[in-house]
C-alpha cells in the first residue's frame, strides 16, 4: 500500500539516520525452475533516537510478515522511493532493536538484484543459475536492507539449495545441513562490516577449480561445467595481483577466501563483491594459446581492477555515490600498475594513453561534467559509470603519482587505507592522507588544492608553449572542440625535457597554476618537450619555432607515449578546427618508419577519422595514403611472427593487416587474410592476432556465405573469445541487407541481452551502413529498453556521434527529444554534442580535403 504522508518522504533518496543496522542474518531459498525465491532476514540495529517508524529499502519484493523486537508490526511499501516503512505497535526506544522480515521475490531477467542466468549444457539442455548484481542500489531487490553505502554491517548468509547445486557467497562455507525435499542449507562465515552493494550469493549447476594458496588466502575460479581448461590464466593473474596489492598497500587481503566467478549472463564487466567477484565469462576465461594480446589483457585488467577494489572500495568505502568516481578511478589506476608488473612486455602505462584519449574526447565538450558532482537519485548514480570516472579519474591519479613520486604516493595511499579501514570516506580524505604522509617525510606538496582544481572543474587545459627571451612561455586555457573561451585554471604539473638528445637533456617539473608563466631553460636553443613522459592530463600546442625543433630525428628520440601524444594532439586539433585534415595526413605520412603499436593506434584513429569526412565513393585518395603508410610497415614485419617476438609486435601486425586490407582496400592483403582464416578453419595453427585480423577482413569483404559462417561460429565457438569475435564480425559487413540481418539477429533470443546492445553499437559504427542500424534501433526502441540491461542503452547508441550529416544530426536530436535516457542523461547529452562537433567538422573539411587529396602535384 502507498502512504504519501509519511515523514520519511522529506528526503526521498536518503534514508533516515537514527536507526543503523549492525548485522543481517539472511536465509534465502531460490527456486530456479520457477524463477522465484523465498527469504527471511533478521536485522540487528542500533537505535539512536526514539523512532515511531523504521524505514529501509525494498524493491520488487512481496513482504509477508514483519516483527520488531519479537512483536508483529504493520508495514507499507512505497514503490516510488523503493522503501519499506515499518510501524511497530509502540515507538522503538534508543538502544538496540531486532527486525525480522519474511519475504519472497522473482529471479528477474534484468541482470540486476537477485537475477536469473542461463546456459546450455553439453546435452543441449538449458541450465539455470541464480546470481546477484547489487551495485549500485539493487540489493533492495534481493532482501530488505539499508541500501546505502555508509550503512555498513556484518552479513551472515545461509542459502537453502538443491543438493546437486553449488552455492557460494562472500564468506567461506562453514556448515551444510540436509533439509527436507532434497535440499541443503549452506551457511557461510560472517563477512566483515561492509556495504550492501558488495553482498553476493550465487546458486546453480556450477563447478569450482581446486583452490590455490595466495599467502594464506584460497583462490578459486567458479565456472559452468566444461570450461575448467580456460581457468589457468585467470587464476594466475588473480593470484599475482592479489599478492601484488597486499604488498603495495601493506595491508592483508581483508577476507578469508576469494572466488572469481565466470557468469554466463552479466550486464557489467565485473563486480567487486568481497570474496566473491563476478565476471562476464569472456573477461575471466581465456586460452592464452588461442587468444590475442588484447583478449588476455582484458582478463588481466578486469581481474586486477576488481582485486584492487578489495581494499579501495570494499575495505574503505565512499560515504555516498558522489564518491564512486574515486573507487573506480583508483581501481583503474591500480589495474594498470598491477598488469604492468604482471606483464611488463605489454607496456601497460603506454597503452593507457589510448584509453585516456576517450576521456579527453568527452572532456573536450561543453557538456562535460566535473569528475565529482552531486548525486541524489539512483539515476544520478547510474550516470557516474563513464570514461570521466574511470579513465579521466585514473589518469589524474597517475599524473599526481608521477608529480609526487611513486613511493611518496604509495605511502599516502597506505596511510589513508589504514586510517579509514572498515569505514566510509569523502574524496578529500585521500588527498589529506597523502599530503600528511608527505609532510611526515619532510616534504611539501599542495595535494588537496591541486586535485580539487581537477576534480571539481570540468574540462582540461591546452598548454601552449613558446619562447620569450630564451625562456619558455607556458599558457593554459581550457581545450574545447568549439573553441569557446573559458576562464578555468588548473594547478597543472608540467614535466619538461630540454636538450638535443635523451643523453644530453635536462628534465624538470613545474606547477602551472596561473594563466601563464615563464620557465628558465638550461638549453634554450635545443628541442623542448612539454609533458615529458606523457602522463599529464592536458594537450600541448607548440609554437611554430618549437615545433620545427621536433623534426623527424628528434621525434624518433621521443618515448613511445610522447610520440603517441603528438599524433593524438594533432588529430584533436583537426577536430577543434585548429589544424586542417590534410595537414594531419601530411604529418603522419612521415611515420613510415614507426614500428610501435601505440603510435600506430593513434595514427589509425586519425586516418579513419579523415575517412569519415568523405563519402564512400571518394575514399580512393585516402586509401592510397593508408596503403603508402601501412604497406611498407606490414612488409617490414611480415605476416608471420618471428621467433621470440613480443606480444605488441603481433598486435601491431593485426592492426596493419586491417588497415591495409580493409581501410586501404588492398586486394592482395584481402586474399592473404582469407587464406589465413581458411588455414585456421582447417585446423592449422595461425597466430591469434592474424586470425583475429583475418576475421575482420573476411567479414568486411564477405557476403551471405561468410555471414552464415560467423553466425555458426558464434553459436558453436569453442572459446568465449571465438564467440565474441564472430558475433562482432557481423557488424563489419558492407551490405545493407546483411547489416539489417545483423541488427535483427541482435534482437533475437539467440543473442544474450548482455551482448545485443554492444553488437548494435558496433553495427551503428559501420562507416557506410551505420545509418541502417540507427533506423532499426529507433523503430525497436521500446523493445530494446524492455529487454536490454538499463546500463547498456546509452552505450548502444553512443556511435550516433559518428553519423555526421545534418540530416542524421537532426534525426537524432528529434528522436531523443521524445525518447530520453533518464539513467544516462548526461552521457546522451555528450553523444549528441559530439555528433554536432563531427557534423561541423565534416562540413568544414569535406570539400577542402577532397580538393587537397585530388590536387595534381606540381613539378
Amino acid at each position: 500500500m502507498e502512504n504519501s504522508t509519511s515523514p520519511h518522504l522529506a528526503q526521498p533518496y536518503r534514508l533516515p539516520r537514527h536507526i543503523v543496522p549492525t548485522r543481517y542474518d539472511l536465509q534465502l531459498t531460490p527456486h530456479l525452475a520457477q524463477a522465484t525465491f523465498d527469504g527471511t532476514v533478521g536485522i540487528a540495529a542500533n537505535v539512536l533516537a526514539q523512532a515511531p517508524e523504521i524505514v529501509l529499502n525494498a524493491k520488487a519484493l512481496a513482504i509477508h510478515n514483519v516483527q520488531v523486537n519479537g512483536f508483529d508490526a504493520s508495514f507499507s511499501l512505497h514503490s516510488e522511493t523503493e522503501r519499506l516503512v515499518i510501524t511497530p505497535a509502540a515507538a522503538v526506544e534508543p538502544g538496540t532493536a531486532t527486525i525480522s522480515i519474511s519475504f519472497s521475490g522473482v529471479l528477474n531477467d534484468s541482470l540486476r538484484g537477485f537475477y536469473r542466468s542461463t546456459y546450455t549444457d553439453e546435452n543441449g539442455a538449458e541450465q539455470v543459475i541464480a546470481a546477484t548484481q547489487m551495485q549500485s542500489t539493487d540489493c533492495r531487490q534481493a532482501f530488505p536492507c539499508w541500501d546505502e553505502p555508509d550503512f555498513k554491517a556484518v552479513f551472515s548468509i545461509t542459502l537453502v539449495v538443491e543438493d546437486h547445486h553449488l552455492a557460494i557467497s562472500n564468506g567461506a562455507e562453514v556448515s551444510r545441513q540436509s533439509v527436507a525435499s532434497g535440499r541443503t542449507a549452506v551457511r557461510f562465515a560472517d563477512t566483515m562490516s561492509m556495504s550492501t552493494y558488495i553482498v553476493a550469493f550465487i546458486v546453480g549447476p556450477l563447478e569450482a577449480t581446486q583452490p590455490i594458496d595466495v599467502d594464506g588466502t584460497p583462490l578459486r575460479i567458479v565456472h559452468v561445467p566444461g570450461k575448467a581448461h580456460l581457468t589457468d590464466f585467470g587464476k594466475r593473474v588473480g593470484a599475482f595481483s592479489l599478492k601484488w596489492f597486499q604488498d603495495y598497500y601493506g595491508i592483508r587481503y581483508p577476507a578469508a577466501k576469494l572466488d572469481l566467478v565466470a557468469m554466463p549472463d552479466f550486464a557489467a564487466g565485473a563486480m567487486e563483491n568481497i570474496g566473491c567477484i563476478t565476471f562476464r565469462e569472456v573477461l575471466l576465461l581465456v586460452d592464452p594459446e588461442k587468444s590475442t594480446q588484447m583478449e588476455q589483457q582484458l582478463v588481466a585488467d578486469v581481474v586486477s581492477h576488481e582485486n584492487a577494489h578489495m581494499w579501495f572500495g570494499d575495505l574503505v568505502t565512499m560515504k555516498w555515490w558522489n564518491g564512486i568516481w574515486l573507487n573506480e578511478a583508483f581501481a583503474t589506476f591500480m589495474e594498470v600498475a598491477a598488469v604492468d608488473a604482471f606483464a611488463p612486455q605489454w607496456k601497460r602505462w603506454t597503452s593507457f594513453g589510448l584509453e585516456r584519449s576517450a576521456a579527453f574526447e568527452v572532456d573536450s565538450l561543453a557538456s562535460t561534467r566535473p569528475v565529482e558532482f552531486p548525486v541524489e537519485s539512483p539515476n544520478d548514480c547510474e550516470g557516474m559509470f563513464d570514461v570521466l570516472t574511470y579513465q579521466k579519474g585514473g589518469a589524474l591519479l597517475r599524473m599526481l603519482e608521477m608529480y609526487l613520486g611513486q613511493e611518496e604516493f604509495r605511502a599516502g595511499v597506505s596511510k589513508y587505507l589504514r586510517a579509514h579501514a572498515y569505514s566510509n570516506t569523502e574524496t578529500n580524505d585521500l588527498w589529506d592522507s597523502i599530503e600528511a604522509s608527505i609532510k611526515e617525510h619532510n616534504g611539501d606538496a599542495p595535494v588537496r588544492a591541486l586535485m580539487d582544481s581537477w576534480i571539481w572543474q570540468p574540462g582540461y587545459p591546452l598548454v601552449s608553449a613558446s619562447l620569450r627571451n630564451n625562456q619558455l612561455h607556458l599558457q593554459q586555457q581550457r581545450f574545447s572542440f568549439d573553441n569557446t573561451a573559458y576562464d578555468t585554471l588548473w594547478i597543472t604539473p608540467i614535466h619538461l625535457r630540454n636538450g638535443q638528445s635523451s643523453a644530453n637533456s635536462a628534465e624538470s617539473k613545474v606547477l602551472l597554476s596561473t594563466a601563464e608563466m615563464l620557465v628558465n631553460l638550461p638549453h634554450p636553443n635545443d628541442p623542448i618537450v612539454v609533458n615529458a613522459q606523457g602522463h599529464g592530463f592536458y594537450r600541448v600546442s607548440y609554437s611554430p619555432e618549437l615545433l620545427q625543433r621536433l623534426n623527424a630525428t628528434t621525434i624518433r628520440g621521443l618515448s613511445v607515449i610522447e610520440r603517441y601524444n603528438l599524433v593524438d594532439d594533432s588529430w584533436n586539433a583537426v577536430v577543434a578546427g585548429r589544424l586542417e585534415a590534410i595537414d594531419f595526413l601530411n604529418f603522419v605520412s612521415g611515420f613510415t618508419e614507426e614500428r610501435d603499436l601505440a603510435v600506430w593506434q593513434a595514427i589509425a584513429i586519425g586516418i579513419r577519422g579523415c575517412g569519415r569526412l568523405l563519402p564512400g565513393n571518394q575514399q580512393g585518395p585516402i586509401q592510397q595514403r593508408i596503403a603508402a603508410l601501412a604497406g611498407p610497415a606490414l612488409n617490414d614485419i611480415g605476416w608471420e611472427p618471428m621467433a621470440n617476438e613480443d606480444d605488441l609486435r603481433g598486435k601491431l601486425r593485426g592492426l596493419l593487416i586491417v588497415l591495409l586490407a580493409c581501410d586501404a582496400g588492398d586486394a592482395v592483403a584481402q586474399d592473404t587474410a582469407r587464406g589465413y582464416l581458411a588455414q585456421a578453419e582447417a585446423g592449422q595453427y595461425v597466430h591469434p592476432e592474424v586470425a583475429a585480423a583475418a576475421t575482420t577482413v573476411v567479414a568486411s569483404t564477405g557476403g551471405e556465405k561468410e555471414f552464415e559462417f560467423f553466425i555458426e561460429r558464434f553459436k558453436n565457438g569453442a572459446l568465449p573469445q571465438d564467440q565474441e569475435r564472430a558475433l562482432y564480425a557481423l557488424a563489419d559487413f558492407q551490405s545493407a541487407e546483411l547489416v539489417s540481418r545483423a541488427c535483427d539477429f541482435a534482437f533475437s533470443p539467440e543473442v544474450k541481452t548482455q551482448d545485443a546492445p554492444f553488437l548494435l553499437s558496433r553495427i551503428m559504427n559501420n562507416r557506410e551502413y551505420g545509418e541502417i542500424a540507427w533506423n532499426i534501433v529507433r523503430e525497436r526502441w521500446s523493445e530494446a529498453n524492455a529487454a536490454f540491461p538499463v546500463s547498456t542503452i546509452v552505450r548502444m547508441v553512443s556511435p550516433v556521434r559518428n553519423l555526421n550529416t545534418p540530416q542524421l544530426q537532426a534525426s537524432a536530436a528529434e528522436f531523443f527529444e521524445s525518447h530520453p535516457i533518464p539513467q544516462s542523461a548526461k552521457m546522451l547529452e555528450q553523444i549528441l554534442e559530439r555528433q554536432r562537433v563531427n557534423t561541423a567538422l565534416r562540413q568544414r573539411e569535406e570539400a577542402r580535403l577532397f580538393a587537397a587529396l585530388n590536387a595534381t602535384p606540381t613539378s
